[in-house]
């Protein structure tokens, strides 16, 4: 894998910028608060889906609505650059730049993710974002912490990034299976039992099966017998009966015949006085024709002078329309005088204006002026506004600039403590890698002492002896001079004194080796002296600021003096504002008393614009009114032809009225008129159709006689009687047998079932085999996982140190150096003879220490070949920052590496340099 770019569009501090990275080491500077860190957020957030104990708000900037970031990288799968976006409104994009098409993944846990893992090089269901706060993306400042834990509190951390805890859980969760598949055991044996216990009559029912299946075939033997001489019983009787349904249907037809000759007759009386209407309507219709159609001659006339009437009509709406136009025309041609006059008194008005006019202008002009300067004051009272506000801001930032140098020069005295602590911290891990041989020491001298003390009795003892002697020698011998005796005494007592000042320095050093040798007091004094440090470095990389600080006071100070110059030029341009603005009432004034003569002039200029305008409107109305006078002479003069009108009208309608009985007689009777002659042919046919109803019945009878010849009732009657009989026995057989087959059929069900139950019985049985099997399997695969967990992270544990003690090596360009990675995990470095723990190692030391063993676990878990180091080098001196970023510059190991500096240390030993501003 190899990030490419990274690009943020309104990401935390950043608004629009992109980052382009290459392989090998990449370091990402700039001063502090510029968004170095954002960038490795974003990386996490987009790739890993971590971003931390940030809220989806905290990651926008301020004033934004979305924050977005776009990484493009190399995979590790198909080794193709692909682009990942993420939006905080939008969600994830995935985008294949070589095909120029998005891919079809937006759901973030289904589908973005396992993408992401494959791509990658990380195996299925590994969490991105743990992955990246344990091992790829250590937060600042805590990349050594978590090996100076004890190994209660160390053990849970790495316990869950090397997966010990999911051997466990899986041990614990498969309980559950166990019980199950014990219980689908036990079931699978009750059910057999149930089983057996069904089974336990299944001979009886077989037996009674098949004695009523032979019952059964009796039965129905004797019924096939009875149903074949009913069958030849009733194709006798049907034959007869075949007989009497031809006598009943020639009878019924008969019947029907001298029904319908009936109905024939009734239809020709009918039709007989059908036949004497028709012919008396035909009569009236003949007399009355004359009538008719002078009726419809009266009708026409009539029509014609309705059309006159109509013609006239449309005349005098014509009439009205035009003295209506007449009326219209009369009143604007009154209307359009009156204007000419009104038209012509405003030409006096306009010229009478002219001065007042002139005038307007000349004090309008003035006013213009006047407003430009008002509004110059204006703006210089905003402008020194604007200055006064920046003044209290500027004035506000020096006291706080003030504030924060007094506060960085009050941590000098802490930071002058640095190289005592430092040598303290030296010397207590000077005593630590020594403490071996201080125990060795003091063991050595606590036997000396006690030797000492053995001795120094002896010698007491053999001075005292030596004195008694001595007095023997001085009472005896008279030649042994005082002097010498006393000189002897002298000498004895001076050892003695010798021994006892021996003996009280032994007893110092051991006090002394005491405290040497006690680890538990030597490291929490070590841990004491490191946090003193730590904060020291801190107020130290503060302190630094101090001088950043001061020429920030001197530049706001300057600024303030250069505001208070601008505001007092400004103060002294306002000065003549009085004056403008009472020469601006007074304009405003004057301008008042005219009351806009020239809005006056406009007006009338724009009235008379309109006069020839009028004066041609009124010519027009003029002549549209002798237009409309001609026309509604020609229309009166059209309508004296219609004067006979009504006259006439009135004539036609009574001569309607007269002929109007003869009309409607007619009307009445000439449809039945008009069907005399169908009448008649019908008549006829009716006439015909009678005649052969009537040979048809004839023959009928013929035929009923015919039948009755040849019948015999009581051979009927006889043959009913037989079949009956016949029919009885059959179905008290037929009733019979299905009660015994419903009582087979019931046993055959039964039967069925047990077979059913058998099949059950024995699939039980195969399935309780399956289910022992998967129960064994189960418990199998628990013991499995309960003892895979500890074999597995130990051979990680194995691995993953020997990879981290490769890359110590390289890390310290030393190869007689070695670390180790312990089951408990502790680290631990051995250099020639001496072995050293993490917490005895320098900071350096340990610094490169965690950076090899977090570098193995992510080569060895993560498959992953880039790294990010956010401020490694933080409360580290210049040599050790130097150190490590040689250090981390020799790493060949991984294909990238990304450091956070706000330094230049790495910009020397890096490839690539990245520098980040701090934006506006």
């Amino acid at each position: 894998m190899q990030i490419l770019s990274v690009a943020l569009t309104n990401f935390k501090t950043h608004k629009d910028k992109q980052f382009d990275f290459q392989p090998g080491t990449n370091a990402i500077c700039g001063e502090n608060g510029a968004g170095k860190t954002s960038i490795l957020e974003a990386i996490a957030w987009v790739l890993f889906n971590y971003q931390g104990s940030y809220k989806k708000e905290d990651l926008i900037r301020n004033g934004a609505s979305s924050a977005q970031a776009r990484i493009a990288f190399i995979s590790s799968r198909d080794d193709r650059t692909y682009e990942v976006q993420r939006s905080t409104s939008g969600g994830y994009i995935l985008f294949d730049p070589q095909l120029n098409e998005r891919l079809p993944y937006t759901r973030t846990k289904d589908e973005v993710l396992p993408w992401l893992r494959q791509h990658l090089g990380v195996a299925p269901g590994t969490d991105l974002s743990q992955l990246f706060s344990n091992t790829i993306g250590v937060p600042q400042g805590t990349f050594t912490i978590d090996f100076l834990l004890p190994t209660e509190k160390r053990k849970p951390i790495f316990d869950t990034i090397l997966k010990v805890e999911e051997y466990r859980e899986t041990y614990k969760q498969s309980n559950h299976l166990r019980k199950y598949s014990e219980a689908q055991s036990q079931r699978l044996k009750d059910l057999i039992e149930q089983y057996e216990d069904s089974l336990a009559n299944w001979d009886t029912l077989q037996t009674s099966s098949s004695q009523l299946t032979e019952e059964l075939k009796l039965g129905n033997q004797l019924l096939t017998e009875f149903e074949k001489k009913a069958t030849d019983l009733s194709q006798k009787r049907q034959r007869i009966v075949e007989q009497a349904e031809k006598i009943q249907a020639a009878q019924r037809k008969q019947q029907t015949l001298t029904e319908n000759i009936k109905l024939q007759q009734q239809a020709q009386q009918r039709m007989s006085a059908t036949v004497s209407a028709t012919e008396k309507a035909a009569d009236i219709c003949k007399h009355n024709k004359p009538a008719y159609e002078q009726f419809l001659v009266i009708e026409s006339a009539i029509k014609g002078l309705d059309a006159q009437s109509n013609e006239r009509q449309q005349l005098l709406l014509s009439q009205q329309q035009v003295q209506k136009a007449l009326n219209k025309t009369q009143g604007e041609a009154s209307k359009l005088a009156a204007q000419i006059e009104q038209l012509e008194a405003s030409e006096q008005a306009l010229k009478d204006l002219e001065e007042d006019v002139a005038q307007q202008r000349r004090l309008e002009k003035e006013k213009d002026v006047l407003q430009k300067k008002v509004q110059t004051f204006a703006n210089f009272h905003f402008e020194s506004k604007n200055l006064d506000e920046q003044g209290k801001t500027i004035a506000k930032e020096i006291e706080t600039v003030e504030t924060e140098i007094v506060r960085l020069s009050a941590l000098q005295t802490t930071i002058e403590q640095i190289p005592a602590w430092e040598e303290k911290k030296s010397r207590i891990q000077q005593q630590l890698s020594r403490i071996e041989a201080a125990q060795q020491f003091e063991t050595e001298i606590r036997a000396l002492t006690e030797t000492g003390k053995t001795r120094q009795d002896c010698y007491r003892q053999q001075v005292k002896a030596a004195l008694v002697q001595l007095a023997q020698w001085e009472g005896e011998y008279a030649q042994i001079k005082a002097e010498e005796i006393e000189s002897i005494k002298e000498a004895l007592f001076q050892g003695g004194i010798l021994s006892k000042e021996t003996l009280t320095n032994l007893n110092d050093i051991l006090l002394d080796l005491t405290a040497q040798t006690n680890r538990q007091q030597l490291q929490q004094h070590q841990k004491a002296i490191q946090i003193q440090l730590q904060t020291a470095y801190a107020q130290k990389a503060e302190a630094m600021a101090i001088s950043t600080q001061e020429a920030k006071r001197k530049q706001l100070k300057t600024q303030q003096q250069k505001i208070q110059a601008d505001l007092a030029a400004l103060a002294k341009k306002i000065e003549a504002e009085p004056d403008i603005t009472k020469a601006l009432i007074n304009i405003d004034n004057a301008l008042k008393a005219l009351d806009n003569p020239r809005a006056k002039q406009q007006l009338l200029i724009k009235a008379l614009q309109q006069q020839a305008s009028v004066k041609a409107t009124y010519e027009a109305v003029i002549a549209s009114q002798a237009s409309s006078v001609q026309k509604h002479e020609t229309i009166a003069t059209n309508l004296k032809q219609f004067d006979q009108l009504d006259s006439q009208m009135r004539l036609q309608q009574e001569a309607k009225q007269t002929h109007q009985a003869g009309y409607l007689q007619y009307l009445q009777n000439q449809q039945a008129a008009s069907q005399l002659k169908s009448v008649q042919a019908e008549a006829k046919t009716l006439a015909e159709t009678l005649k052969q109803l009537a040979a048809e019945k004839n023959k009928v009878d013929q035929n009923i006689a015919d039948l009755n010849e040849n019948f015999d009732p009581e051979a009927f009657v006889a043959l009913e009687k037989q079949l009956s009989e016949i029919t009885s026995q059959a179905d008290q057989l037929r009733g019979s047998l299905p009660q015994q087959q419903q009582r087979l059929d019931e046993l055959t069900a039964r039967i069925n079932a047990l077979k059913e139950t058998a099949e059950k019985r024995d699939q039980a049985r195969r399935n309780l085999k399956e289910r022992d099997r998967i129960r064994r399997f189960v418990s199998y695969a628990r013991k499995v996982y309960k003892a895979a967990g500890p074999r597995i992270t130990e051979r990680y544990v194995h691995n993953i140190s020997k990879e981290a003690d490769r890359l110590f090596r390289e890390l310290l360009g030393r190869q007689n150096v070695a670390l180790t990675w312990s089951a408990d995990y502790e680290i631990t470095v051995q250099e020639g003879a001496h072995t050293r723990r993490f917490i005895n190692l320098s900071g350096g030391e340990q610094m490169c220490a965690a950076l090899a063993v977090r570098l193995a676990l992510l080569k060895i878990l993560a498959d992953i070949d880039v790294a990010f180091f956010d401020e490694p080098t933080t409360n580290m001196d210049r040599p050790r920052r130097a150190s490590l970023a040689e250090a981390i510059a020799r790493i060949r190991s991984f294909n990238q590496i990304f450091v956070i500096s706000h330094d230049d240390t790495f910009e020397q030993v890096t490839e690539t340099v990245v520098q980040v501003t701090r934006e506006p």
